[in-house]
């Protein structure tokens, strides 16, 4: 019983730290996209005279932690059912 408490609680707060990663990203990614170098700017930091805003580097770093805790709060939440319908199957009801 306790085990299955626990793969519940564990599988809620993954899914908290995802959504809040997801929530996360969405502002840095419009953020990044209002940041985004044009003109004369976008060509020096392409040829590496001057460097991209913070924001705009940081952006596919959060984006891809927000994909991977999302695999993994899927993951997590997968294995949450299968573990509540096994020890529901076990007590035979």
């Amino acid at each position: 019983m306790k085990t299955r408490i626990n793969h519940k609680r564990v599988a809620d707060k993954i899914e908290t730290v995802s959504m809040g990663l997801g929530i996360t990203s969405s502002i840095v990614a419009a953020g990044a996209a209002l940041a985004t170098p044009t003109g004369f700017s976008a060509i020096g930091v392409a040829l590496g005279i001057t460097s991209a805003p913070l924001i705009v580097t940081a952006a596919p770093i959060i984006g891809t932690a927000a994909t991977v805790t999302g695999v993994i709060s899927g993951g997590a939440y997968f294995y949450s059912k299968w573990k509540s319908k096994k020890a529901k199957e076990e007590s035979g009801e």
